[in-house]
């Protein structure tokens, strides 16, 4: 029996990252979420008895760039637990802002469309945290929209799916207050700048496009937005930060008005908000 302090020590040791604080973070995730081991065990040098064969296999993963939320099966979204693999995109911090962008809108009763729903992170915070809303989410792949509705169900979400193809002649029934997309939008000459935890283990379709068509998806939600979107409707999506300048130039030649880049918490250009008049 070994004790908690030397599993720790013994994780630290083993993961080739050279950042100590990176490491440290992930020991502990792990050992608590995996093994059921605290920070308080650890500190006290608890005896514990693990399955040491999944620990080599956590560890032998970690090493080879999964990423620790695809390892211990779940990430943290505007503080709530949604599961992930390597079917959907892990959700990000900046992301998060898309919430508060839509509530601070404050539209009584929205009617909302996300497109390219993932594990469903957007939708589902949307319909918690707008309870009065109507919310409905589209994919093209089962496999994530599986995840999603593992999701939907673990948090109490009433929000609809739809599994489409929204860039062959989706159609729609409803009108909408808003339409919230965080779609692919890095182009192929890009994966140079990405790291291997990405690049190796995380959806290509949802993350990339053609370098000749990188708007393509903005085009299709602006062209989608004008047919479904009520009038004062909303797109927001979040975008390239390289494209800003013409993700809002493409927005305004479909005569939305109000077209405006929003910048994240890191002071890069994230989103687009357009209006429909």
């Amino acid at each position: 029996m070994k004790t908690a302090k030397e599993i720790f020590d013994h994780f630290i040791n083993q993961i080739h990252f050279t950042d100590e604080g990176e490491k440290k973070s992930m020991a502990y995730l792990l050992l608590e979420d995996v093994f059921g081991l605290t920070k308080t065990d650890i500190i006290v040098d608890k005896s514990v008895n693990i399955d040491e064969a999944l620990l080599f296999r956590c560890i032998d993963r970690i090493n080879n760039n999964e990423p620790i939320q695809q390892v211990i099966g779940f990430t943290f979204f505007r503080g709530r637990k949604f599961n992930v693999n390597p079917s959907v995109l892990i959700p990000r911090i900046e992301t998060e802002e898309l919430i508060e962008h839509i509530k601070s809108l404050k539209i009584s009763s929205p009617s909302v469309l996300d497109i390219g729903t993932g594990s469903g992170c957007i939708a589902i915070s949307l319909d918690l945290e707008i309870p009065e809303a109507e919310v409905w989410a589209l994919d093209i792949s089962e496999a994530a929209l599986t995840i999603a509705k593992e999701n939907q169900k673990s948090l109490n979400s009433k929000v609809s799916f739809i599994q489409a193809d929204f860039l062959k002649d989706f159609s729609f029934a409803h009108d909408l207050d808003v339409v919230v997309s965080n779609p692919p939008y890095i182009r192929n000459f890009e994966k140079e700048e990405m790291e291997p935890n990405v690049l190796d283990h995380e959806p290509h379709l949802a993350l990339f496009v053609p370098d000749e068509n990188p708007l393509v998806f903005y085009e299709a939600l602006a062209s989608f937005g004008k047919k479904n979107l009520k009038n004062n409707g909303y797109v927001l999506a979040e975008i390239n930060s390289y494209l800003g300048k013409e993700t809002l130039a493409l927005f305004e030649q479909y005569d939305y008005k109000e077209v405006e880049i929003i910048k994240d918490i890191f002071n890069k250009d994230r989103f687009v908000k357009a209006k429909k008049y």
